[in-house]
């Protein structure tokens, strides 16, 4: 009998890893660890990455994300991020964007197929 489907039960290879950040109570994006880390494809994603302390020698200090996070209570339309997010085209404003795929992932950025950087 063959193994089961990857990180199934039974399965001989680790199960994948899949990291999905949330903003505003919706998800963000949604990738393996790995990509996820090395090219995140939200500015919410990104601003968590640059506002974790590193242990490392020499690295960068943390760099908080600017802005005051929306509450649940509240509504804005388009992007709820929007507000804080330096990327942000009047787009973001107005519509909100769908959980879409890119690559081995999702997310929810007008801007995603770009990558984003902090």
């Amino acid at each position: 009998m063959p193994p089961a489907s990857r990180g199934g039960p039974g399965s001989r290879a680790p199960p994948r890893r899949r990291r999905r950040p949330l903003y505003a109570g919706r998800i963000v994006e949604t990738r393996g660890t790995d990509e996820l880390f090395d090219r995140p494809r939200h500015p919410y994603t990104a601003g968590l990455l640059a506002s974790t302390p590193r242990v490392e020698p020499g690295a960068p200090a943390p760099r908080p994300i600017p802005g005051r996070p929306v509450s649940l209570a509240e509504t804005p339309p388009g992007c709820a991020f929007a507000a804080r997010c330096a990327h942000a085209l009047p787009r973001c404003f107005e519509e909100a964007p769908a959980l879409a795929r890119f690559g081995d992932g999702l997310a929810a950025c007008h801007r995603a197929d770009e990558g984003i950087t902090l």
